[in-house]
């Protein structure tokens, strides 16, 4: 019995309940004022409650009206936050630390570098000084051993030099087909002669001369009307010198 008078009840509940259902509104309580307020870029409308001084709230008081913030829109009206002024500001001030730091971090580069200079400057110029000795050495030994390998090339060339010496002083060519054999030769025997000039083999100075042990071997000395004693009046065979090295020295003859 008392479950059929609840259904009973609560069947009549409902039904008024639906009758009503159009004329439901909501107003605000005494005392309580509604606002509407954005949310980022998609505005939507809040209900929130605030206890106010004074009498209650009219309708007009309730529909109060919120601007939205002033913000920079991109081409596709959304919000462009790198444009804003608070992110170049914020920008502006990281830009600035990183300046004083990289400022910071060259000057204790260079304090550094100051102090290894103090500590180990002498030595490295000990050292450069060093490697120019053996570098100024190296070239040394070099022009050296390049002086050396011209100085044996030419001693084994004077020997057929000498042969062309004696040659021309001991024959005499009588016919044009002898001349012409002699000519060829002398331009061979001239060949020689201008690279030995090019390798810097020069040869040495005799007649007119003074004797010089260094440079001339004495085979005789013999009274001379035309030079004075102790002086070169002939040459047998030539000598030839390479820069300070001496190839071989002139046999010569001495005026007595």
């Amino acid at each position: 019995m008392f479950c059929k008078r609840l259904a009973a009840s609560l069947l009549l509940i409902c039904t008024l309940c639906a009758s009503q259902t159009s004329g439901f509104s909501v107003r605000a309580p005494s005392g309580v004022s509604i606002r509407r307020f954005a949310v980022a870029a998609r505005p939507s409308t809040c209900l929130f409650a605030e206890q106010e001084d004074g009498a209650t709230a009219s309708d007009a008081e309730v529909a109060e009206d919120i601007s939205p913030p002033v913000e920079s829109k991109t081409s596709t009206g959304g919000t462009d936050i790198l444009t804003s002024p608070a992110f170049l500001t914020r920008k502006l001030e990281v830009l600035r630390k990183d300046a004083v730091a990289v400022e910071t971090a060259l000057e204790e580069a260079k304090a550094r570098l100051q102090a290894g200079k103090d500590e180990w400057g002498p030595q490295l110029d000990e050292l450069q000084k060093e490697y120019k000795n053996i570098q100024q050495r190296m070239n040394t030994q070099n022009n050296a051993g390049d002086t050396m390998s011209t100085v044996q090339v030419a001693r084994q060339l004077l020997t057929m030099l000498d042969n062309y010496d004696r040659a021309f002083i001991a024959v005499t060519p009588e016919t044009d087909a002898e001349r012409a054999i002699e000519a060829e030769y002398k331009e061979a025997y001239d060949m020689v002669l201008s690279t030995f000039d090019k390798l810097g083999v020069k040869p040495v100075e005799t007649v007119g001369k003074e004797f010089d042990y260094e440079n001339h071997q004495a085979v005789m000395q013999r009274p001379s009307e035309d030079y004075e004693e102790g002086i070169v009046c002939e040459e047998l065979q030539k000598g030839f010198r390479c820069g300070d090295i001496l190839v071989r020295a002139a046999m010569v003859v001495v005026a007595a």
